[in-house]
């Protein structure tokens, strides 16, 4: 028995060859490196960088050493740790190079520079710590002769100084308040331009070379433009139907699921359909017969609940839990839920811009549903919003805002008709304006 129990506990090789052998298969790899470490001598590489500046290649920069005010302690030190580096060039016809070792105060303090050289015959690697420095341009000072200048101009200065220098302080003050709102003095009643100094030039000329790649005012707007909260509008449409099309605001893989038969025979059997939306009440009826737009109002009614039930807790707006969505979507399939969840929330939590772009969503489809000319107040009782807010949301889907019309304003009192506005979606679309604000002076 014990030796047949022992057969039966083999295990028998695959034939076919369809497993993988346990043992390693030893390859080929890449040849080994042998890495060397040489000692920092009195001089060592030097790792620069010029932020915002574009400094010559060919410049050439004058070392000076100086003994570091704090060295630290203990085994380990080497030229780098014990002395101090300072780069200067004045080669330049207009401006002074310095670079500086990167403060030990900094987020690098304890980071290290290395340098290495790599010989891929040999397979050796040879490494040397560098310093790492940080060159910055000035503008040289340019001063006037003494001979250049006015008599009057240099009198002035020199009361100045000693105003400074041994003034009282309202003298003093007197004197910075001068200099800080000094303009000056035109002659001959000619306005000319100032002159511009070489120094003046040379910043001008650096400034242009860097600020040569930068976005435009008017990039920087498309850009914006771009990324508002609001659906992708087809620019290049022809007919107002094809700006918003219901494929691009819903889908049309998503509204083939949204049941609207209770609808279409309470419709027929002209019973009463009770919802919680004005909007959706008093645009029923309209509708009528039209399954297509049924659908898009049962979608939005379905937004609109969700939102309303939406819990908002600082920045951030909460869908309602999901055991109290079933309630609120009703006969909704799960699959339309999920696509709406999706695409406007990160798991459950939505910030203002999502919000704003659900909202853009609904002036949208409710342009469609009324033809292009939306009679606002219903959506913005359903929202809780406030007539200018209600009113922006339509002006960035490209509508204009224009009081009702005679006929239906006649259908109310004047009160009333003053809070109704109309939203009319038509081509060409006007968004608002990109405003960047004033500079300060």
């Amino acid at each position: 028995m014990a030796e047949n129990g022992e057969k039966a506990n083999k295990r028998k090789r695959n034939t076919d060859g369809s497993s993988n052998p346990h043992k390693r298969v030893a390859i080929e790899g890449d040849p080994k490196i042998k890495i060397s470490v040489h000692p920092t001598e009195k001089w060592a590489p030097v790792v620069a960088s010029s932020r915002g500046l574009a400094m010559p290649s060919s410049m050439p920069l004058k070392p000076f050493t100086q003994r570091r005010k704090q060295i630290p302690s203990g085994p380990g030190k080497t030229p780098i740790s014990t002395t101090e580096l300072l780069l200067h060039s004045s080669e330049h016809h207009k401006l002074n190079y310095t670079g500086r070792e990167e403060a030990s105060g900094g987020s690098d303090a304890i980071l290290k520079h290395y340098v290495g050289i790599y010989d891929p015959e040999t397979g050796k690697l040879e490494v040397m710590e560098a310093r790492k420095m940080l060159i910055r341009g000035v503008v040289r000072d340019h001063q006037a002769p003494v001979e250049d200048l006015d008599p009057l101009q240099r009198n002035f200065e020199r009361r100045n100084n000693l105003g400074e220098a041994f003034g009282t302080k309202k003298a003093k003050k007197a004197i910075a308040s001068r200099t800080e709102n000094a303009i000056a003095p035109q002659r001959g009643g000619e306005i000319t331009p100032p002159k511009i100094d070489s120094a003046a030039k040379a910043m001008l000329q650096n400034i242009a070379k860097e600020t040569a790649g930068m976005a435009t005012r008017e990039q920087l707007a498309e850009a914006v433009d771009a990324n508002k909260p609001r659906p992708k509008a087809n620019l290049d449409a022809t007919k107002i139907q094809d700006v918003y099309p219901v494929d691009s605001l819903i889908g049309d893989d998503i509204l083939v699921h949204v049941p609207v038969k209770t609808w279409v025979d309470a419709i027929k059997a002209k019973e009463a359909i009770n919802t919680t939306s004005r909007f959706i009440a008093h645009r029923l009826a309209m509708a009528g017969p039209n399954v297509q737009k049924l659908k898009i109002l049962r979608y939005m009614y379905m937004v609109i609940r969700v939102l309303d039930k939406s819990e908002k807790k600082r920045s951030e707006t909460f869908l309602p839990k999901r055991s109290d969505v079933k309630a609120l979507i009703e006969d909704m399939p799960e699959s339309v839920w999920e696509y709406f969840r999706r695409k406007f929330s990160s798991q459950g939590k939505m910030t203002k811009l999502q919000v704003d772009l659900i909202i853009t969503h609904l002036c949208a489809l409710a342009c469609i549903v009324d033809n292009y000319e939306v009679d606002i107040w219903d959506l913005q009782e359903d929202l809780k919003l406030e007539s200018k807010g209600m009113q922006q949301y339509f002006q960035e889907i490209g509508a204009k805002i224009a009081p009702l019309g005679v006929a239906a304003a006649r259908t109310m009192d004047k009160a009333s008709a003053a809070q109704h506005k109309l939203a009319k979606l038509k081509l060409p679309l006007t968004f608002p304006k990109v405003n960047f604000g004033r500079a300060k002076k």
